[in-house]
């Protein structure tokens, strides 16, 4: 019998355990190779049977590629994301600001390439430190990695999980037209180039949108906000080859954004209208990177980014966060250590909270070992970070999977979480007649734990079960107190989650197929008032729900998603359930065209993601993607 050895590295993911996502063909002794972010797997076949059942995915990770972009048709991450059983979305106005929830939680890693966005600033509500829609299209975009546990390399406060969106790498010479048209004065044009000529690629995308405002159900008065906005962005990828084995990759993204902001007064009968504020961005971000060793199986890198947002919103706000990242591997028979280390800078100004080129450093170090037994699996690793502001912190985790047959894997992970308050968290101060915002120098760190457990299980060769727990505990919870006169930043005593997630997929027939999924979200705070430890009202979906079927035949791809929530407290927010369903349809008109029509909301349900912020209503999008 041949022996089973993994020497690939981990996944950036918490389980930091990788296996062999593809088992030999029938009687081959050959290398399988199993492409993962950001380095390769290696497995050897075992020379036995065929693989037997549906491909099992990376534990507690999913994975939405470029064929499911285009086969539905969605036009942002938001979108493709909503698509993910167990994510919920913070939503204040649909197409102007959102922040992801994973496991019940907004404290999610999102990266490009492998790099975190998150804005030192924070987000305006609740944890959240990326706004959806400040990220590149998916367009650039070539899969999205959805991982519901912990992280090393990628910062050790992503409690829900982690996002990594992979761009795309220019390949053979092409340019593509994307223009639509739909509801609410809603316009999209977009231009993709993509080529290369020699040892050079590139990858370019523009787009203009507009949307003239957004209409809501449950209105009182008029039902529609402002929420209107004009957008133009720009992104690029160049890779050049420098060698065998090096390359540099320089990527750029640019958007701006000029709209107005809506807030809503929300009761038992319906929403409101507040107030519009104008509201503008300007992002200008880029990145260098050098790759080393690519044709090996311990490939490097070593990277620098500079990420600038603008904002003004009630005031002007502006942050940079640069630095600089590397990692390596080494590997034996049994080994696959992986080190790196990272160096970043936050600057951050706030004129109308009056504080004013704000800066702190972090300086970290990571190392984590896959070390291989048979079927079982088992990584330890350690992260040490130095913030010039909170001082030095360590965090361990430590991930174990038992793969028992190729239709099997079960998994277990655990992890320490340490998130430092963000610079609007310990420096806001706002005093005037009407409101009163502060922040707290005497901030606490969030400290803490996540636990997942679960299995993947493969029955057939068109079926696949997914099962997960989960629980979060964090002392010292960083939490904003919001009143209309009056906000103030605090940590909580304690913040517990548990939850569950069950997914089925399964493929009927070569036409047809569907996915099913539920998720259970349980969430405590101690408020340190004597209370002790009480159930959480803004939890925005204890019981989640989720349900796709699609076709495609011939020429034709068509969908219908389900999304919705219960048991939400009503009292926090407007109903304490929502059910959404959303539709596609796309026609292959010729070799280089297709149409499109996509309608969200078809049920035109009323329903709040944030509290007294209304989600969209019903809405429509008919378009042609042409290539030439």
């Amino acid at each position: 019998m041949k022996v089973c050895t993994l020497v690939g590295t981990m996944l950036c993911c918490t389980f930091g355990i990788s296996f062999c996502s593809v088992a030999a063909d029938e009687g081959d002794d050959h290398i399988v190779h199993v492409s993962t972010a950001p380095v390769l797997v290696r497995a050897y076949g075992t020379g036995g049977s065929a693989y037997g059942g549906a491909k099992l995915p990376e534990a507690a990770k999913t994975v939405v590629t470029e064929k499911e972009f285009d086969a539905n048709q969605y036009h942002t991450v938001a979108d493709i994301l909503e698509q993910v059983n167990g994510v919920t979305m913070n939503e204040m106005v649909p197409g102007t600001s959102g922040y992801i929830r994973l496991h019940g939680s907004d404290r999610v890693a999102v990266l490009v390439d492998g790099q975190n966005i998150g804005n030192a600033q924070g987000s305006p509500y609740g944890r959240g430190s990326v706004d959806l829609a400040t990220l590149p299209g998916p367009d650039m975009i070539e899969r999205i990695e959805v991982v519901k546990s912990g992280s090393l390399r990628y910062g050790s406060g992503a409690v829900g999980g982690t996002i990594n969106i992979i761009t795309k790498k220019g390949k053979k010479n092409r340019t593509t037209v994307d223009v639509n048209s739909g509801s609410w004065g809603m316009h999209h044009y977009g231009l993709v180039n993509e080529g290369s000529v020699g040892k050079t690629s590139w990858y370019l995308t523009g787009a203009l949108d507009h949307r003239s405002y957004y209409r809501f159900p449950d209105a009182i008065g008029a039902g529609k906000g402002r929420g209107d906005y004009s957008s133009d962005s720009f992104t690029g990828r160049i890779d050049q080859q420098l060698g065998k084995g090096d390359s540099l990759t320089v990527t750029v993204l640019h958007k701006t954004y000029d709209g107005h902001a809506v807030s809503f007064f929300g009761n038992d009968t319906g929403f409101a209208v507040k107030e519009e504020k104008p509201l503008q961005r300007l992002m200008n971000d880029y990145s260098v990177t050098y790759r080393f060793h690519e044709n090996s199986d311990t490939p490097g890198f070593i990277r620098y980014f500079n990420d600038y947002m603008k904002t003004f919103w009630s005031g002007s706000f502006h942050t940079r966060t640069q630095g600089v990242q590397a990692e390596t591997a080494w590997m034996n028979e049994h080994h696959y250590v992986t080190a790196g280390l990272e160096w970043t800078e936050d600057a951050g100004t706030n004129e109308n909270a009056n504080y004013y080129d704000r800066k702190r450093t972090n300086r970290a170090v990571y190392l984590e070992d896959d070390m291989v037994f048979g079927k079982l699996f088992f990584t330890p690793g350690i992260r040490f970070d130095e913030n010039s502001t909170f001082g030095f912190h360590q965090t361990p985790k430590a991930s174990l999977q038992y793969r028992p047959n190729d239709n099997l894997n079960i998994y277990a992970d655990w992890s320490r979480v340490y998130t430092a308050p963000r610079l609007n968290d310990l420096y806001y101060y706002l005093k005037t007649d009407k409101k009163t915002s502060l922040g707290n120098e005497n901030l606490l760190p969030e400290t803490g734990y996540l636990q997942t457990v679960g299995f993947d299980y493969a029955y057939d060769r068109k079926s696949l079960f997914r099962f997960s727990l989960f629980h979060s505990h964090l002392d010292n919870a960083i939490r904003w107190d919001r009143t209309d006169a009056f906000a103030m930043v605090r940590n909580l005593n304690e913040e517990d989650k548990r939850g569950l997630e069950i997914t089925l997929q399964k493929k009927i027939n070569e036409d047809w197929e569907y996915e099913l999924g539920y998720s259970f979200i349980k969430t405590k705070i101690d408020n340190n008032d004597g209370k002790g430890m009480v159930i959480d009202p803004a939890n925005s979906s204890p019981n989640g729900y989720h349900g796709s079927l699609s076709y495609h035949r011939d020429k034709w791809r068509a969908g219908v998603t389900l999304t919705a929530g219960s048991g939400r407290d009503d009292t926090y927010y407007a109903a304490g359930s929502y059910l959404r369903w959303d539709g596609h349809v796309s026609y292959e008109a010729g070799k280089n065209k297709t149409i499109y029509m996509n309608v969200h909301n078809i049920g035109n349900a009323g329903y709040d993601l944030y509290p007294h912020y209304p989600a969209a209503g019903r809405y429509w999008l008919a378009g042609v993607k042409y290539t030439f």
